[in-house]
């Protein structure tokens, strides 16, 4: 137990785990000391360097979720269980499947034409964690079974996922030897096979996001991060002139005047994503090359499946707008819900919606222009809202918490399988 304790640990630490697989590579690829030290600390630093960027994204946009609850007065969320107390009760049973769903992953890689193996570090343990809660209070799985039948949906999840968007990811990242490995994969899916439809495979594609031209006076919001930083600090003005009453307090617990937290609000989101691409290009730069000799040695012809950022350099004007329409079609779709007299609480997850869009938007806009990044905002933002809504019944008394920050697509829509699963099995 304490070996495995101590590999649940390590895989929960995803710029570790992320450091050993680059480790692997270049100790298969028989690189020099220094080559092979070098790529593996910048790899993991890499790594952190992209969760620290997120995180300060996330740190400056989660307010605004809240002052759009507040004005709209909906009411807090009502959960019996919540995340922390299922992570503290089903901690080994997460690590037990993190583990197990990896290997299996590994494997069918191995033996299958499915040659992806999962890296995104931190989303194997939320699959986990997912599949885990899904398996437990869907299907009221206990013991041998409940750790049997979460690794393999988690392996199977890991495998298949990266298989059915590959295409358009090598596509889309010009055939950069790496694909996607993201809960965001149905919006992408959706997105990429109706734009490529509507264009006739890209022969009508229209024009083009990126080449997206603004009078001389507004030249600068070309500028991604300049875009979000304007675009953010007008959001927080109009919530903030709908509640400025929130906004003074939470702006005085940080000790801040809210005019000039509101400005640093939308100037740190910006710095955060700043952040965040110089560690998407590290990682490219370290990763890529390593798993080299994990493809040509362990498993013939592999590619990694990485997390969602590592596509944003391939549509930085697509990636800003497409964020920004999705939480505006995530919040249109949590008033909808409200405004039918829905019984549970639909919240629009700001910062989930924004990643979801931005990564469905460039897959749009490769295959549509204009209308297929816009397309991609908002699939994924009404995906996000329709998605909770389904899961609110079943699973909002456990992870309902959850569904406020990270109603992520994958993992609101494919518990859905459980509950169908469970209605032919009687339960």
């Amino acid at each position: 137990m304490g070996f495995v304790d101590f590999v649940k640990a390590l895989m929960q630490e995803p710029s570790l785990f992320l450091g050993l697989i680059a480790l692997l590579g270049f100790l298969l690829l028989r690189e020099t000391i220094e080559r092979t030290v070098s790529g593996t600390l910048k790899t993991a630093i890499g790594l952190l360097i992209l969760v620290t960027g997120t995180g300060l994204m996330a740190e400056s946009i989660s307010p605004l979720g809240n002052l759009a609850s507040k004005a709209l007065g909906l009411p807090p969320v009502n959960v019996e269980i919540g995340t922390n107390n299922i992570i503290m009760q089903l901690g080994m049973q997460i690590g037990l499947v993190m583990l197990f769903g990896f290997l299996i992953n590994v494997f069918l890689a191995r033996v299958t034409r499915m040659k992806f193996i999962y890296l995104t570090g931190h989303l194997i343990f939320w699959n986990a964690f997912i599949f885990v809660t899904s398996a437990k209070y869907i299907l009221h799985l206990d013991g041998a079974a409940l750790i049997a039948v979460a690794s393999i949906v988690t392996g199977l999840y890991q495998t298949i996922q990266p298989w059915y968007t590959h295409k358009f990811d090598l596509y889309v990242n010009e055939n950069n030897n790496f694909v996607l490995g993201h809960d965001s994969s149905i919006p992408v899916v959706i997105t990429s096979l109706i734009a490529k439809a509507a264009s006739g495979n890209g022969a009508r594609k229209g024009r083009d996001m990126e080449e997206l031209s603004f009078p001389k006076a507004l030249s600068w919001l070309r500028e991604p991060l300049l875009l979000m930083a304007a675009t953010f600090l007008v959001l927080y003005l109009i919530a903030g002139a709908v509640n400025f009453e929130y906004v003074k307090e939470i702006a005085g617990q940080a000790g801040k005047n809210p005019i000039i937290w509101m400005l640093l609000k939308a100037l740190t989101f910006a710095a955060g994503f700043s952040i965040l691409m110089a560690g998407v290009r590290m990682i490219i730069a370290e990763l890529i090359p390593a798993f080299k000799g994990i493809a040509d040695r362990l498993v013939p012809g592999a590619l990694p499946a990485l997390d969602c950022p590592l596509f944003f350099p391939y549509g930085q004007i697509s990636m800003a707008y497409g964020g920004l329409i999705a939480m505006a079609a995530m919040v249109v779709t949590s008033l909808i819900f409200a405004g039918f007299k829905y019984p549970y609480f639909i919240f629009a997850p700001t910062m989930s919606a924004w990643f979801h869009g931005a990564t469905a938007a460039v897959y749009g806009n490769k295959f549509w222009g204009i209308r297929g990044a816009i397309l991609g905002g908002i699939i994924a933002g009404v995906l996000m809202g329709v998605g909770q809504a389904l899961l609110w019944p079943v699973l909002g008394f456990a992870i309902g918490d959850f569904f406020s920050w990270a109603s992520d697509t994958d993992y609101v829509l494919y518990p859905l399988l459980f509950v169908l699963i469970a209605k032919v099995m009687g339960k």
